[in-house]
């Protein structure tokens, strides 16, 4: 209140005058104070009227008062537990009564429509809120203070065999729920769209954008958080989820090489040419001369033959042992890398991203090695794998 007739006493002095006052004073010999009386109490009753309102009628230096609303937290710790799970992602007619020839019939249909009711408003529900968060999603805090805001900002889905076969792929996925390749991918920790099969547990935003791991466990991670690392800034909104720590970016989706990058799931030889001398599995070691398991193929090639990576991915580890001499490891995704040996020449340093069909080093015959050749592993979850059976 003090603040109040402060701004009132600097505001109108006692000799100002004010286009508050009525007109019919100004014939009035006392008219420039009834004037300026007028003023002053209808400037105190507006005052107060608003600062009981929190309206700002007199905002400072004649500018708009920004929006002051509690700015919202930028952290939120989730559980997947709790998001409403859709069952079938799409509206289905309820079975009707009319077929039940009998009081037990007649209810079994009643307990299937009642289910069927449930899971199409779970699924109607979802449908809203996208439709809510397309409306608010570019405005200002000021404008969507009063709006409906969605529901739920996450849901969950099992991926089934679909009848129509529609929901087996990645493709099918994302355009039956309506978000973006981006959102879906990297939500869910997809390295490659061959990752959705039966049974996959997917998280279904509401709001669009790329949900950057904090901890990144595959290449195409990897490859986002260098790239989108200028955009990430201690006000970044931060989703824990499951424990999983993911840095939200709205509006952002997949660049046209990112998207070959994801979709890129082919392997290619590590050599222009395939000339094996030794094949994978057990085999009598020629270091050694016992039967020994022999986890990848060895390629032979002139000292100095360029060396490809087989498939996108991130350098893992550039090293020498004395049984792979200088070499190379590769992580594709969170279970697959590859490794590159008896290198003359490495090429690439740790933690960059290669694409397919890049150079990373040279062939020759460094560690336990009898001549020029190229040792090529390819491991999943930690597992050798026959590489030979991948072209």
């Amino acid at each position: 209140m003090i603040k109040i007739f402060k701004i009132w006493r600097e505001t109108f002095p006692a000799a100002a005058l004010s286009p508050f006052a009525n007109a019919h004073c100004s014939a009035h010999k006392f008219a420039p104070q009834l004037r300026g009386y007028t003023a002053r109490r209808n400037f105190l009753f507006i005052t107060i009227l608003s600062a009981a309102l929190e309206f700002p009628v007199f905002p400072q230096s004649l500018q708009d008062i920004p929006y002051t609303a509690e700015e919202p937290p930028k952290f939120f710790t989730l559980s997947s537990e709790d998001f409403p799970q859709i069952q079938n992602p799409r509206n289905q007619a309820p079975k009707s009564e009319r077929k039940a020839t009998s009081p037990e019939e007649l209810e079994e249909i009643r307990l299937q429509n009642e289910i069927i009711r449930r899971e199409n408003e779970i699924w109607l529900q979802y449908q809203k809120d996208l439709q809510l968060q397309n409306k608010i999603k570019n405005l200002p805090g000021n404008r969507i203070k009063n709006m409906e805001k969605p529901k739920n900002l996450f849901y969950k889905y099992t991926v089934t065999k679909d009848p129509d076969k529609y929901l087996d792929t990645f493709n099918g996925l994302y355009a039956r729920f309506q978000t973006g390749q981006a959102t879906l991918a990297t939500i869910n920790r997809i390295s490659n769209p061959q990752a959705i099969k039966s049974g996959t547990e997917l998280i279904l935003p509401i709001q669009q954008g790329m949900y950057i791991p904090k901890k990144a466990s595959s290449a195409l991670e990897i490859l986002l958080q260098k790239e989108f690392a200028s955009l990430i800034t201690d006000e970044t909104k931060t989703y824990e989820i499951d424990g999983t720590e993911f840095y939200f970016l709205p509006a952002i989706t997949f660049s046209p090489t990112q998207i070959a990058f994801f979709h890129d799931t082919g392997m290619q030889l590590p050599l222009s040419k395939k000339i094996v001398t030794s094949e994978f599995g057990y085999r009598t070691s020629p270091i050694s001369g016992k039967w020994k398991f022999h986890a990848g193929i060895d390629l032979a090639a002139p000292i100095g033959t360029e060396v490809f990576a087989c498939k996108h991915g991130t350098v893992k580890t550039t090293a020498y042992s004395e049984i792979y001499g200088n070499y190379i490891v590769l992580l594709h995704d969170k279970n697959t890398t590859s490794l590159y040996a008896h290198l003359s020449k490495i090429l690439v340093k740790k933690g960059q991203t290669v694409s397919t069909g890049a150079t990373i080093g040279l062939v020759g015959t460094t560690g336990a090695s009898t001549g020029p050749h190229l040792h090529f592993e390819v491991r999943e979850n930690g597992t050798p794998k026959d590489p030979a059976k991948m072209f």
